[in-house]
């Protein structure tokens, strides 16, 4: 697998996202995991498109997704001034200066979005950041995959209790943190609230960050440019609600933000990705009857 990345790592962004779309293509083409989790997925967030449309962006998912597999190889491939080079525009970089003018920790939240790995380049750019990741199984990748991320200038800290301690340390500092606000945690962790209308086991870590430490937070997302232009950043304020005491009420405007960020160019959310496989009130798993194999 580290070969691989490496062997990605020279060959051109229009390379690496081609062999990725191919990939994409046989996965939309067979009954895989990942298509029907994705279709799942769509038809439990898209009720209001025809068969046809969903099809469609069922189709636009699997290759927008495949790419993010190709991309490996440039996001932890290049060197940090090349992959730097691949961000084209950077949308409401002022909402970022004046959060880390106030003085305030600050809290990035990168949905799976576009190619959220290049947000880390931007952000070095920025200001010193520490990033909670979730460890790769293989401790071989694993060290390697958090070496290529800190080589472009970021700290990470896994999804443990020394490192969500951390985060609480570095905003209570006001320092930068970012986190992944869109996987689903242990049910303890968590609390249901809307999202694409359904009522989905959000993460409440965000929440107590924000109560705890006074940070404040922002939205970031690196949307693919077409024809293998590179990226585009865009950073996103979300609604006040997310600074509200009641974890659910944060919750709901946490989750309501990111659909906004979806919205802008929804085939390249991680749909493929079992977001609802709990349910309140002891409801079945969509994906169990949906036979997802």
């Amino acid at each position: 697998m580290i070969g691989l990345v490496k062997l990605l790592g020279y060959v051109p962004l229009s390379v690496a996202q081609a062999m990725g779309r191919a990939v994409g293509l046989v996965l939309y083409r067979r009954r895989t995991r990942t298509r029907e989790v994705a279709r799942v997925n769509l038809s439990l967030t898209y009720p209001e498109l025809t068969p046809a449309e969903r099809e469609t962006l069922l189709r636009d998912t699997l290759l927008e997704n495949g790419m993010i597999g190709g991309e490996m190889g440039p996001m932890w491939g290049y060197s940090a001034k090349k992959g730097l080079g691949l961000i084209r525009q950077v949308h409401g970089e002022e909402l970022l200066d004046e959060a880390l003018a106030s003085g305030k920790g600050v809290m990035l939240m990168a949905p799976h979005l576009g190619n959220w790995e290049i947000i880390n380049n931007y952000m070095a750019t920025k200001a010193p950041i520490t990033i909670m990741y979730r460890p790769a199984k293989i401790k071989i990748f694993n060290d390697w995959m958090v070496a290529r991320r800190e080589a472009v200038g970021c700290h990470l800290v896994p999804t443990t209790r020394d490192g969500v301690m951390a985060l609480f340390r570095l905003l209570k500092q006001g320092q930068v943190i970012g986190m992944l606000p869109d996987q689903e945690p242990k049910p303890e962790r968590g609390v249901f609230a809307p999202f694409m209308g359904v009522e989905t086991l959000t993460p409440k870590l965000p929440h107590e960050l924000l109560q705890k430490t006074g940070a404040l937070t922002l939205f970031a997302f690196a949307e693919r440019l077409p024809a293998a232009q590179g990226f585009a950043i865009h950073l996103v304020r979300p609604g006040d609600g997310i600074y509200d005491a009641d974890p659910r009420v944060s919750a709901m405007a946490m989750n309501a933000t990111i659909e906004r960020c979806v919205e802008h160019c929804p085939a390249q959310y991680q749909w493929t990705y079992k977001r609802f496989k709990r349910r309140p009130d002891g409801a079945r798993d969509p994906y169990k009857e949906a036979r997802v194999p």
